[in-house]
């Protein structure tokens, strides 16, 4: 082992050229005259039997140009290599022989088409160069190029309300700050070509506009940016049990939870935007529920109180059970605000909305319900307590019912006006 004067390899083992990665710090070896890299420690291994398999794997490729990238895996106890080659004139990586793509492309519910394959493709180019950006010259005008595209998007994401753009750095200023850190890449650059420290940030940046940009394509000739495009509409195949499964969930007040939730995501594609505007809306209707909630036990509390009116089996059992689910509901909602804190983490949320859906349904409809049966159960109590001890008059009676059927009236008015469905939105074709 010999040291060589480039800084960006640092020492030499037989004919490979050892260096530290600049992005994650991580250790590769590059051999020049085989145009290979590997992750794997040269000093502790086969060297002869790995060489061996990049002189067969070169001879059936006979592409002297592409980059050859190695690792060996354990696989039934035998020691195999994994490998792909890398394409720069195309931006793309490939391999020899049929590749079972699942774990590749399995993001995407249905990535058919060569054209979005080539998505991810490139995406996965760009994380290889992020990588092993050693021999890779990049200058100012692929850096300039990028940051038309990420101000494209930084400008749709802007005007227009319904689109993905943000998400693909997860907020609108977090965009603005990846453009200014392009531009001093770009102002720092010697003789117009950028350092391997630029050269990574830049790649790192490509991958993520590429990969975004797989996601949101949803097998369609061009990339659908616009929330709510849903591929395929799932059939309802049985009417009655989707009506008997609808009047289940209302009761359990999980409508609006339902909808609010299946927009966060489009064809399984967990959108970040959506989740943290749910996230903070749902904080603050969970704050409001413990406020009602808290209206709703004082009101028990002084109908329980009141000489006569809370005197009846009927009105000590709605108020009674009204206390207890109020109380429910301040505790629930409590809790369920730290769940939603949690969620804020983009892999917290993609586990719930992918894999738990009806847990995470189940568990933001909880203090809902509470709050709902309590506030009902408060009303039904007040009112039993009257008819039964007080003796109203029939005007009086008909007075407070149709009161009551006043607000009740408002009230659903109001909710349909706040959670109901929106406007229809054609999806291009």
């Amino acid at each position: 082992m010999r040291r060589i004067d480039d800084p960006a390899l640092a020492w030499v083992v037989w004919e490979w050229l050892g260096g530290v990665g600049p992005s994650l710090g991580g250790t590769y070896y590059y051999h020049n005259k085989k145009n290979t890299y590997t992750s794997m420690n040269i000093r502790h291994m086969d060297r002869q039997r790995l060489e061996d398999f990049i002189d067969v794997s070169r001879a059936v490729a006979k592409e002297d140009e592409w980059v050859l990238v190695v690792h060996q895996v354990s696989y039934r106890d035998e020691e195999v290599y994994q490998y792909y080659y890398v394409v720069h004139g195309l931006r793309t990586i490939t391999w020899l022989e049929d590749l079972d793509g699942y774990l590749l492309f399995r993001e995407c519910i249905q990535a058919s088409e060569w054209r979005h394959k080539r998505l991810k493709l490139e995406a996965q180019y760009w994380r290889h160069i992020e990588f092993f950006p050693h021999k890779f010259h990049m200058t100012n005008s692929q850096v300039r190029r990028t940051r038309r595209e990420i101000l494209c998007y930084l400008g749709e994401a802007t005007t227009l309300s319904q689109s993905t753009a943000a998400t693909i750095f997860w907020t609108l200023d977090q965009m603005r700050q990846v453009d200014a850190q392009l531009a001093s890449v770009e102002a720092l650059a010697e003789n117009g070509v950028i350092e391997d420290t630029g050269v990574v940030l830049c790649c790192r940046i490509m991958y993520m506009l590429r990969h975004y940009q797989y996601l949101n394509r949803h097998n369609q000739p061009e990339a659908r940016l616009i929330r709510g495009h849903t591929v395929i509409e799932k059939p309802r195949t049985c009417k009655a049990l989707y009506f008997v499964s609808n009047i289940a969930a209302t009761i359990l007040c999980m409508p609006i939870t339902i909808d609010r939730i299946r927009n966060t995501s489009v064809d399984g594609i967990v959108n970040g935007v959506d989740v943290r505007t749910f996230i903070d809306d749902f904080s603050g209707q969970a704050k409001s529920q413990i406020t009602l909630a808290g209206v709703s036990v004082a009101m028990d509390v002084a109908i329980l109180a009141i000489p006569g009116l809370g005197t009846t089996v009927t009105s000590r059992t709605l108020c009674s059970c009204s206390l207890l689910f109020g109380v429910g509901c301040i505790f629930a909602a409590t809790m369920v605000q730290h769940f939603g804190e949690r969620m804020r983490s983009i892999d917290f949320a993609v586990y719930y909305l992918q894999k738990k859906m009806m847990m995470l349904i189940v568990i933001t409809s909880i203090p809902t319900c509470f709050c709902v049966l309590s506030v009902i159960s408060a009303i039904l109590g007040f009112l039993a307590g009257v008819a039964a001890d007080f003796k109203p008059s029939t005007p009086l009676m008909i007075a407070c019912f149709t009161t009551l059927g006043m607000v009740i009236g408002s009230l659903l008015v109001l909710v349909v006006a706040s959670y109901g469905p929106g406007l229809s939105r054609t999806r291009p074709q």
